[in-house]
């Protein structure tokens, strides 16, 4: 009998598997409690049940809109809110950074307020979360580092086309993205910021 097309496994088992091979590949190390909940998000967002909802006149909440309300909401749905922007922007900024490029919610947009609201949650909530110790900090402070690994998980599972070069340059300038970098060397391509080595 031919083997399955389709793997057995759950989203959980599948996204596991991606997220520690982009980690290794990216020699990128994290906490038990980090890697649950990162391969918890791919799972949820797979199945649509972390978006949130929305709002009247928009294809999507912005990002900005959804921080001042968890801001002024009661603390814990500050806490819900928050956690769920900031999931959101490093969902997006992973797994479909190139519909990013050049537009007003660009990269760096989303990782400085995903940063802010994984950075607010760990000051505000962090404590007392179930989740684990340290995890919302980290997401905060490594915020970049964890989207490339989402966007690496992205290619591994063909669920977005592979970056072109362009495109690539592009994270990079936006970004500073290592990985970027590294992709474009592998290309045999050494980016170069605009401005740099220009005569005066």
């Amino acid at each position: 009998m031919p083997e399955s097309i389709v793997r057995d496994e759950s989203a959980f088992e599948f996204f596991r598997e991606q997220l520690v091979k982009a980690m290794e590949h990216q020699r990128i190390a994290t906490s038990a409690f980090t890697e649950h909940y990162l391969v918890n998000l791919l799972a949820a967002f797979m199945k649509g049940e972390a978006m949130p909802a929305r709002e009247p006149g928009f294809d999507e909440v912005p990002l900005a809109l959804l921080y001042m309300r968890a801001l002024q909401a009661t603390r814990w749905e500050r806490a819900r809110r928050l956690r769920a922007m900031g999931d959101t922007a490093l969902f997006v900024s992973g797994f479909f950074a190139d519909s990013l490029s050049g537009k007003e919610g660009d990269l760096r947009y989303y990782a400085t307020l995903g940063g802010r609201a994984y950075a607010r949650l760990s000051h505000d909530h962090e404590q007392a979360s179930p989740i684990g110790p340290g995890v919302f900090s980290e997401l905060a402070g490594r915020f970049r580092e964890f989207a490339d690994v989402l966007s690496e998980v992205s290619e591994l599972s063909r669920l977005a086309h592979p970056a072109t070069v362009i495109k690539l340059y592009e994270r990079w300038v936006q970004t500073g993205s290592r990985r970027a970098a590294a992709l474009l060397a592998a290309k045999g391509i050494a980016p170069v910021a605009p401005g740099e080595g220009q005569i005066h």
